[in-house]
């Protein structure tokens, strides 16, 4: 059968918000594409005691990966478009387990294979919201109301051909794909809980990493084309082929290298009586104590990055191993909906 390169996502109404005076409108995002609906309108209930919004929106994403994380948000459209709650699926499960979400059982599956039911929404925080110990129907604190909504992944074979995608760097990337990870990992509190709730003791000797080479040329020569770009002039003085080539690599060379690292030590990580360590623990005394840091120091402290991108992506490694070792007070979702573009819901992206 032919993939899926459809998404058909109806939402119907949102209720059980917490929060008073909120006027709610509903985003969804998908790999950089956000649409959004209308202000929901007021049928049953008041604002912030249960009360139900409806907003019968029909939204339409050209989506063919099934490892995109779709993200469905309601904000308040009063003040600074707060989070009031969130939800998160992986495409994949669509078709493989559609329940693996948080909603009311039991969901209603068709015979063209789309769903429908009741979804729970989780906080800004996204507590509860991984299926982990809680399974998919609890969401414990972090319940946050409910959303009405149909999926259907579906093949359509008249659909155009998506546009050229955006040129994009290799740590835009990363960013994308780190907050993907991030949505599906959940709340940071509660993944180290359950990965420390894991029947694992862990612990090791001294650790030797010899003869790495680590290569940055994706990180920093920006998009294809950029230094030809940038030597256009010089290039055009040239009087001979190998001048040319002979600039071109001298200029490559200045931005992009590999740095070699002869030896790498990291030392053991094991409890205070020798004995092992539960994951999280081990993970922090071997990757985010020692290697993260070691090694950005080993890439970065040569002249081949500068200073300055040592500076800039030690702090995107910092925030990052913070992030995973729970040191922040839980993940806050970015973008509050101010600067997400108003695009039609009915578009087809």
């Amino acid at each position: 059968p032919a993939l899926p390169n459809l998404l058909r996502l109806r939402i119907g109404a949102v209720r059980g918000l917490r929060r008073s005076g909120t006027k709610p409108f509903c985003v969804v995002r998908a790999r950089g594409v956000a649409l959004l609906t209308t202000i929901g309108t007021l049928v049953g209930g008041a604002e912030g005691s249960g009360g139900e919004w409806v907003f019968d929106a029909e939204m339409l994403l050209r989506v063919s990966d099934p490892s995109t994380v779709l993200h469905v948000c309601v904000y308040s459209s009063v003040g600074r478009d707060q989070l009031l709650g969130q939800w998160v699926l992986t495409l994949k499960y669509l078709v493989t387990q559609p329940d693996y979400c948080k909603h009311a059982p039991p969901l209603t599956r068709s015979r063209d294979g789309s769903i429908s039911g009741t979804f729970y929404l989780s906080d800004a925080k996204l507590r509860g919201s991984a299926v982990r110990a809680l399974g998919p129907s609890e969401l414990g604190k972090g319940f946050s109301g409910e959303v009405d909504m149909r999926l259907h992944w579906m093949h359509a074979a008249g659909l155009p051909p998506p546009p050229p995608p955006k040129r994009r760097t290799a740590m835009e990337q990363l960013n994308e794909n780190s907050g993907e990870t991030a949505l599906r990992l959940g709340n940071v509190r509660e993944l180290r809980t359950a990965l420390s709730s894991l029947p694992l003791r862990l612990s090791c000797g001294e650790v030797a990493f010899r003869d790495v080479s680590v290569g940055i040329k994706d990180l920093f020569t920006g998009y294809k084309g950029d230094i030809e770009m940038d030597l256009r002039d010089e290039l055009a003085n040239c009087r001979s082929t190998s001048s040319r080539d002979r600039l071109y690599e001298d200029r490559a060379e200045e931005v992009t290298d590999v740095v070699n690292m002869k030896d790498l030590f990291l030392h053991p990580v094991a409890a205070k009586d020798g004995s092992g360590l539960d994951l999280t623990a081990f993970l922090d005394g071997l990757l985010f104590d020692q290697l993260v840091p070691e090694a950005l120091k080993e890439v970065f402290g040569t002249g081949l990055g500068g200073q300055a991108i040592g500076q800039i992506l030690g702090g995107v490694a910092a925030r990052s191993a913070e992030w995973a070792r729970g040191v922040r007070r839980g993940f806050v979702s970015s973008g509050q909906g101010r600067n997400i573009p108003r695009v039609s819901p009915k578009a087809v992206l």
